[in-house]
């Protein structure tokens, strides 16, 4: 810019030599009439005039284009410099997301690792308790349990006020065998009304006799006999002793 004005300058001095060159020329050559040289002066400054104004304008445009120019390069620069910055930004948001992958990716192998090692020693101490549990178990001898020769027997009516004689229970079911008992262990039992048709209608022929010691019910005894649950029985000496009653109802 500084090397435009001053060329522009020098342009503009070398004018107005060769004009005041050429003024002394015709002064010299033409001094005969004063009104004529006057006029000519006149006209002459007004030359000079107006190539100053030229001049003046040219400088201040070329002074507004070297300013528009640095702000121009001033603004790219500006831009280059956002854009290397958004870049640089862009490389650092992918660079964290790949260290956020990578940590979640160990994060779910730690917590793999930690998990299978509580597996493993939750194992390791339920072995560790079972050998000990086992090394301080004392194993003894079982005997043997008595064979049972018979589970199921039979009775035609308890024979006793609260019981059934151990010695008069039946093997084999009849037609008169009103209860059928089962032996749980050796001193306790469980007993029902038989279903047996025959051995219901017999009861029922006495239901005072037979059914109202052993039995508990709500309606009149007829029909047919639905065991609702079992009594329960003791053994006691040589007695069956009833401990609770049979609930039954009718049908």
């Amino acid at each position: 810019m500084c090397k435009k004005i001053v060329l522009l300058a020098g342009f503009f001095l070398m004018l107005v030599y060769q004009l005041q060159a050429l003024t002394l020329t015709e002064r010299t050559t033409d001094a005969e009439t004063l009104s004529t040289n006057s006029s000519w002066f006149y006209s002459t400054n007004m030359r000079y005039g107006a190539l100053a104004v030229i001049v003046l304008l040219l400088i201040i445009m070329l002074f507004k284009n070297n300013n528009n120019q640095k702000k121009s390069g001033k603004l790219s620069k500006d831009l280059k410099r956002i854009r290397e910055e958004r870049n640089q930004l862009r490389h650092e948001i992918e660079n964290l997301r790949n260290e956020l992958k990578e940590s979640n990716s160990l994060r779910a192998e730690d917590k793999f690792e930690i998990d299978k090692l509580k597996e493993e020693m939750s194992l390791a101490l339920s072995k560790q308790t079972e050998e000990e549990v086992a090394g301080n178990t004392f194993i003894w001898d079982k005997p043997e349990a008595p064979q049972k020769i018979q589970e199921t027997f039979y009775s035609r009516y308890a024979d006793l006020a609260d019981g059934f004689s151990a010695s008069e229970l039946l093997t084999r079911e009849g037609n008169d065998t009103i209860f059928e008992i089962t032996i749980l262990s050796p001193n306790k039992a469980t007993f029902k009304v038989s279903a047996n048709p025959a051995a219901q209608k017999y009861a029922l022929s006495n239901a005072d006799y037979f059914l109202e010691p052993t039995c508990h019910y709500d309606t009149l005894p007829s029909g047919n006999i639905i065991n609702e649950s079992p009594g329960l029985l003791t053994l006691s000496g040589g007695k069956w002793e009833i401990k609770e009653q049979a609930r039954i109802s009718f049908r």
